[in-house]
């Protein structure tokens, strides 16, 4: 069979067929045999794949080991950083974490790796592992992807210590508790001072809020996303089967992306609502039939996590009077409000879905009165209670 029977992009090399394509930024093409003999059956599977391999270059995705995982150049790449990140940190998250968060993941390494460029990890000494640190945190734009990338770094090099067995960390304790020894976090406190009395809205604030809204669908969804403290896209995914007033069962969460989840925790949670939130819900159930609780304004189910478009967002706090927030404050706002209201720190935690109260603790700890100290066994009467109960 003459090369002239073979579709575009597949040739034939000592009787094998043999496929050629061009990664991004490479000059030349790759051609790399399959090692199989031209049948008709063959011929279309070596056309299956050139196709693939097309599709993941235009996308961005392309990874030669996952067609060829025995190619001899593999060898030469495994020790750089853009394939540690790849194989022992992406890779290696995949069925361990969601989808999602595979993307964020992604999205995470490629500009890093655009910024720091490639660097072969086995051969950093001391001076220039410390070099490289710095320059992670110079390229990055903020104090928390600096962070981001740190931590990342430090996941996939001390994975592929084991599996490459390299005689040690290159970067040994320069990447531990990235967050307090970071430089980054040495030129602005953004992290500690995240929730500040400053950045939530106050009561007032969400009920001007709300007033400049314009659409009556939309004013309920905006105090429902004050008043019931759910995620975006929580609250977006939200179904009639879920809602049995006064409680709500949170059991799935709208992605960014348009996929349907579970919660953040991973698992399901149900909450007693506030009278605000049961009001507008109570109403908006009233308005549709459809199985989803809240709708576009053309009725129809919201296909991401976005309550409503930056633009229209910052017109409406305009309007308003307030200060601009990001959209995510409203979660963050009401549980400001149930702490200053007193309410225990372990019910919100609940109500928000956190594990525990540490977090609640680190990201809300301003908003939390401080206890006044009061011994129980002070009062007789509880001692003789307690004694009799014992």
């Amino acid at each position: 069979m003459s090369d002239f029977d073979l579709p575009k992009g597949i040739t034939m090399h000592r009787g094998k067929l043999r496929i050629a394509f061009r990664p991004p930024n490479e000059k030349q093409q790759w051609k790399r045999s399959l090692g199989i003999p031209p049948t008709k059956a063959n011929i279309k599977a070596a056309e299956q794949m050139l196709n693939s391999i097309r599709r993941d270059i235009s996308l961005g995705q392309f990874n030669l080991a996952d067609y060829f995982p025995n190619d001899p150049s593999l060898k030469k790449d495994e020790k750089m950083l853009s394939h540690i990140l790849q194989k022992h940190f992406i890779d290696a998250s995949v069925g361990r974490v969601k989808d999602s968060t595979v993307r964020v993941y992604k999205h995470l390494v490629r500009p890093l790796l655009e910024a720091v460029g490639d660097w072969d990890i086995s051969k950093l000494s001391p001076k220039e592992a410390k070099q490289f640190r710095v320059r992670v945190i110079d390229t990055a734009p903020s104090v928390y992807l600096a962070n981001r990338r740190l931590w990342a770094i430090k996941i996939a090099v001390r994975r592929a210590v084991i599996e490459l067995d390299l005689e040690a960390d290159p970067f040994g304790p320069l990447l531990d508790n990235v967050e307090r020894k970071s430089k980054a976090v040495t030129r602005g406190e953004e992290d500690e001072a995240a929730l500040s009395e400053s950045s939530v809205f106050t009561i007032e604030e969400a009920e001007r809020i709300v007033e400049a809204t314009k659409s009556e669908q939309r004013k309920r969804l905006i105090t429902f996303m004050f008043w019931s403290g759910l995620r975006p896209g929580e609250a977006l995914a939200l179904r009639r089967e879920d809602v049995c007033l006064p409680y709500i069962t949170v059991k799935r969460t709208l992605t960014k992306y348009g996929t349907i989840q579970t919660p953040k925790s991973g698992l399901a949670r149900k909450i007693y609502l506030p009278s605000s939130a049961r009001s507008v819900l109570e109403q908006q159930l009233l308005t549709h039939d459809s199985e989803r609780v809240w709708l576009t304004e053309r009725g129809l189910p919201f296909k991401k996590s976005d309550i409503m478009s930056m633009k229209a967002w910052r017109r409406t706090l305009e309007a308003a009077g307030v200060g601009y927030k990001k959209r995510y404050i409203t979660r963050h706002s009401f549980a400001s409000w149930m702490l200053k209201a007193g309410e225990p720190e372990a019910s919100v935690a609940a109500h928000l879905g956190h594990s525990n109260v540490s977090m609640i603790r680190k990201t809300y700890g301003k908003f939390i009165p401080d206890a006044k100290p009061e011994w129980t066994l002070d009062d007789p009467t509880k001692v003789e209670k307690l004694k009799k109960s014992m």
